[in-house]
């Protein structure tokens, strides 16, 4: 014997969408809002990315030594507050030191802006718009050439720096810290939250 089921259409009842709970809502709203800041803070971290501090080898291959030409050398280069400028040398010839205005005009460290670094390999960080000047305070090789000017332009938008002493000297710093590090940890937390 064969059965044979019947079907009714008005036999089933529409399903009820359930209202989702005050718990629900909160977990979607905190997810919203922490994807909303991990994308406003990736999107400052890419552009802090866009526009890299430059490291500038001063005097190239030549590095910092007598009888180089370093207005040659900074004449086809732009520097930004946030560069870093990198001074290689024999550590036992030689000094870096910043000076003024007067101070590179006249060979003299005596209104230093930096204390005299010998350490063979000093970088500094260029944390201010306009000249700055660089010197050899060991006697004759400032008049032998051994002297750097740069004009400094405005930082370029998204850099964000801190400072911290440089290795072997007494010259400050700056190290660029990229915002997509926030980004990243924030992503972690709130998403952890949101999922509470």
């Amino acid at each position: 014997m064969e059965a044979r089921l019947q079907y009714n259409a008005t036999d089933v009842k529409p399903h009820k969408a359930s209202r989702p709970s005050a718990g629900q809502l909160l977990c979607t709203k905190m997810a919203a809002s922490a994807s909303a800041l991990v994308a406003v803070l990736l999107a400052a971290g890419y552009a802090a990315l866009a526009s890299p501090a430059t490291t500038h080898t001063v005097g190239g291959v030549h590095s910092w030594m007598t009888g180089v030409d370093y207005a040659a050398w900074a004449s086809d280069k732009t520097f930004a507050v946030g560069d870093k400028l990198l001074f290689s040398y024999v550590r036992t010839d030689h000094t870096v030191t910043e000076v003024s205005r007067s101070g590179y005009d006249a060979c003299s460290g005596g209104d230093a802006r930096s204390e005299d670094n010998n350490s063979g390999l000093t970088t500094v960080t260029l944390a201010t718009p306009g000249a700055h000047y660089f010197i050899c305070v060991v006697p004759d090789h400032c008049a032998s050439g051994m002297r750097l000017a740069v004009n400094v332009s405005a930082a370029p938008p998204g850099a964000a720096a801190t400072t911290s002493g440089a290795a072997g000297g007494g010259l400050q710093v700056p190290v660029t810290v990229p915002v997509v590090v926030a980004a990243a940890a924030a992503t972690g937390a709130l998403t952890k939250l949101a999922l509470l």
